[in-house]
């Protein structure tokens, strides 16, 4: 999982605690930042003194294509790219003198162009979406030159209506830029009817586009794509979304930030007492991650993060914070929980996205979607949320798979608590709970008390709600585990790889090692005999598979642990230690009775049996 780095807990004392910081004189001097500027003309406007990262190297080469297709996360920066296209084609290249692609558009004309943004334009009905379609696209031809369409009648059916512009269309070369094609569906993936309202909607219009004559250059951005709408049937529009080549269209390189922000990061390092490799640090790990690259070499910084934290540089007496800009900014944590309401995970993905970690084909990341058929592991990586960390398997293959992980620290704080109350079907208080519960069984486990932690995990498992760990495997268990260990003080590895075995979960804290294996009993087994019988067989395991034998390097003392969870109870009802000691191998072991309403109390108080039983010398594999 991701986890702060030492340096970010100093970090967030400094930025966190203490007086407000005072403005300087250096701040003063600084360029402004664009906050809510989207507009190629007011970017480059002298009087606001913007700072300006230059996006436009591959411009000219862009718009080469016929039709293109790109899809990224909101605040990515695809509303500049639409902008900065849209004066190029309406007033060519004289705003750009400066920039990489003043010599290199060399576009001998000026075209009427057709913006859209479909974040304007919906509606609860048929009747409502249509019109407020109809509307958008006259006031997009009226600003592109055709006063003349205001006129067009509006109460026919909308192919009817759309059929009236064919004939501009064929004597004028035109742009389209359509911005946040797929808002309409995406913001209705929990309710049905409006879906299909925008569906309906959406099919007609894209015919109508796609069968457009005499159309100079067609962009499309978005986040998602979605089948019925036939956007995405046929070969008409190029979907350049995880191309290597234009990987770094939008967001910020580390390059960019670095020249562009240079006097910035000077100043919010002195700010915040450290030095500037210090602060960059913490930037790539809270902002930096986002990957659009089928090669996986290419990550980006998310340009509004980037924005907003310097732009604290320019408020008086404003403290800097790491802040979750880009999370808060969409609600993003509010979308995600509305989605799972009415879209449950299948375990396997449920094991994946407890661990941060998550394996997609090129298909599943490229592909069109009908309502109902998005995965919450997709709709995660086309958001941005979860990013592409590497290829898995082989790079050769037609279909390529990778990596998967939570995008970076910024998402990551805001994405957990999600997950949590999903666990627990979106209740609260259980979900309040869970954290403090974690928090316990932590500190058990930093304190060496695995009965305790064994306690503490179990009231967790107690509140995960019953649809989720019926018929639960040891996988999910596992993934529960580990999430709910992991904490900056202790790593927890799953499935760790020595040359005899794989041992379930690792955990390492900072003065000590556990190799954990985990053992079911069976819902028919019931007596402690049971217990017994599956603890020895993961004793067995542990040490005839040499668990903990590869990881020696960091000189850890190992305890060995083995915990016992009952299908009937969904809860860990055993578990044991095995610690080399100067007499042998010194064995901890206790049966934990099922919470329920004669036990809770004792429970909640650590009041188990436990016993401890002496061997003869043995020496105990590593």
């Amino acid at each position: 999982m991701l986890r702060l780095k030492p340096i970010a807990q100093l970090m967030q004392e400094r930025t966190l605690v203490g007086p407000a910081l005072q403005s300087s004189k250096d701040d003063s001097a600084l360029q402004k930042i664009p906050l809510g500027v989207s507009e190629w003309n007011k970017f480059v406007n002298k009087a606001r003194d913007y700072v300006v990262v230059d996006k436009t190297a591959k411009l000219a080469e862009l718009v080469e294509y016929n039709a293109v297709f790109i899809g990224r996360p909101r605040r990515m920066g695809k509303t500049t790219l639409c902008s900065m296209l849209h004066e190029l084609f309406a007033h060519g290249k004289g705003k750009f003198e400066g920039t990489a692609v003043y010599d290199l558009w060399t576009e001998p004309n000026v075209y009427p162009v057709i913006s859209l943004s479909f974040k304007a334009i919906g509606g609860n009905n048929i009747s409502k979406f249509e019109a407020s379609l109809k509307d958008a696209v006259v006031n997009a031809f009226c600003q592109a030159g055709f006063p003349e369409v205001e006129s067009f009648q509006r109460d026919v059916t909308l192919s009817g209506f759309l059929g009236k512009f064919n004939q501009i269309a064929l004597q004028h070369e035109l742009v389209f830029i359509i911005d946040e094609w797929d808002d309409p569906l995406s913001g209705s993936l929990n309710n049905q009817d409006k879906y299909n309202v925008a569906k309906t909607v959406l099919k007609d219009f894209y015919v109508w586009l796609r069968l457009l004559p005499n159309v100079r250059f067609m962009l499309i951005t978005g986040i998602m794509r979605y089948r019925e709408t036939s956007l995405f049937s046929g070969q008409d529009v190029q979907d350049l979304s995880m191309e290597p080549y234009w990987a770094d269209l939008l967001g910020y390189t580390h390059n960019e930030v670095r020249t562009n922000f240079a006097p910035h990061i000077t100043c919010a390092a002195k700010k915040l007492n450290i030095t500037e490799e210090q602060l960059m640090e913490q930037l790539e790990q809270y902002y930096d991650g986002f990957c659009f690259d089928e090669n996986a070499s290419v990550k980006v910084y998310c340009p509004y993060s980037i924005n907003r934290f310097f732009a604290q540089l320019l408020m008086p007496n404003k403290q800097l914070v790491f802040d979750n800009f880009w999370m808060n900014s969409a609600n993003a944590s509010v979308a995600l929980t509305s989605f799972l309401r009415t879209h449950p995970m299948e375990q396997k993905d449920l094991s994946q996205i407890c661990r941060q970690h998550l394996t997609l084909t090129k298909d599943e990341l490229c592909e069109s979607f009908f309502f109902g058929t998005v995965k919450f592991k997709q709709l995660l990586v086309q958001a941005g949320y979860f990013s592409i960390k590497s290829l898995a398997g082989d790079p050769e293959s037609s279909n390529r798979e990778f990596n998967c992980g939570v995008t970076n620290q910024e998402v990551a704080e805001k994405f957990e608590p999600v997950v949590t109350d999903y666990l627990v079907n979106f209740d609260a208080d259980k979900s309040k709970a869970l954290k403090s519960e974690g928090i316990d069984a932590q500190k058990s486990l930093l304190a060496g008390d695995i009965e305790c932690m064994c306690i503490r995990l179990n009231q967790i498992l107690c509140k995960i709600h019953s649809k989720i760990l019926n018929y639960a495997n040891e996988e999910l268990y596992r993934a529960f585990i580990a999430r709910f260990l992991s904490a900056n003080f202790i790593k927890v590895s799953e499935e760790v790889v020595n040359t005899l075995g794989r041992c379930d979960l690792v955990a390492v804290t900072p003065d000590h090692l556990y190799p954990i294996e985990l053992k079911r009993l069976g819902a028919e087994q019931k007596t402690e005999h049971h217990k017994f019988t599956r603890l020895t067989d993961g004793e067995t395991q542990l040490l005839e598979r040499g668990y903990g034998s590869n990881l020696t390097d960091n000189d850890l003392p190992q305890t060995g642990v083995i915990l016992v969870i009952s299908d009937k109870d969904h809860q860990i009802c055993a578990w044991r230690t095995l610690t080399q000691t100067d007499a042998g191998i010194e064995h901890h072991e206790g049966y934990i009775p099922p919470l329920n309403v004669l036990t809770q109390q004792q429970v909640k108080h650590g009041r188990v049996h436990w016993q401890t039983k002496p061997q003869t010398p043995s020496p105990m594999q590593p």
